[in-house]
């Protein structure tokens, strides 16, 4: 399917627009996209259904960003398209606001539109990308115990070239291998903004995985893989 996008100014309306009349609803959708809100929404439930069943904003922002993954990927959507504000801003304007609205019930224009890196869907879409471990099932492992703090680390951290994708899912991995706290893990991921401007980390000793090994133990987080051999 072709994935339109919609630019800054219009979403600025569009956004106005909503509020004003305090209808988040979706306009102008032709009937491959209708198509396309249809699958979203048969798996996703709006959050209200998400709290009703106990599932965490954290968990069920996972659940959203994996459904969101696997249809988009279904539909032939590409890395550049995923790249495009313009695209989560179709989505989040256009297609889907009452989702949006329903996770974030002030309606912040940031969720929507204004502020790439947290626009809602975007951001969700990208956490799964971007530690993503082969299955749908292995990346929500991984992925149990991030809060919102945790996705803002994520994806507000793109470097210099933007996302290292393999080497983001190896931080995550070892993440979930060792299981921080949220204040080491914050400490992790500035580190590896300032260390990546002068190493490259698929040259160190052991590869990615050695070099993901070494922020942590810099960062001062306790591998429990070694304490678990030390207690057998």
């Amino acid at each position: 399917m072709t994935f339109p996008t919609l630019n800054l100014t219009l979403s600025r309306r569009r956004y106005e627009e909503m509020v004003v009349n305090n209808e988040f609803l979706p306009t102008g959708l032709t009937a491959e996209q209708q198509r396309l809100r249809g699958l979203l929404l048969a798996e996703i439930p709006f959050y209200k259904d998400g709290r009703d069943k106990k599932l965490g904003a954290g968990l069920y922002d996972i659940e959203v960003g994996n459904i969101l993954y696997r249809i988009l990927a279904s539909e032939g959507m590409s890395l550049r398209t995923a790249a495009d504000d313009g695209f989560w801003r179709f989505l989040s304007l256009k297609l889907v606001p009452d989702l949006v609205k329903s996770r974030w019930e002030n309606g912040s224009a940031v969720r929507y539109w204004q502020g790439r890196s947290r626009i809602w869907l975007r951001a969700t879409w990208w956490t799964v990308h971007l530690t993503w471990q082969g299955t749908e099932e292995a990346t929500k492992a991984v992925l149990k115990t991030v809060t919102t703090d945790t996705v803002v680390q994520l994806v507000e951290r793109p470097g210099r070239s933007g996302f290292r994708v393999e080497l983001t899912r190896s931080l995550f991995m070892e993440r979930y291998l060792r299981k921080p706290s949220q204040d080491q893990f914050r400490a992790v991921m500035k580190l590896n903004t300032a260390k990546v401007l002068v190493v490259e980390p698929s040259c160190c000793e052991g590869g990615l995985e050695g070099y993901a090994k070494a922020l942590f133990n810099e960062a001062g987080c306790l591998d429990t893989r070694l304490q678990l051999k030390t207690e057998k």
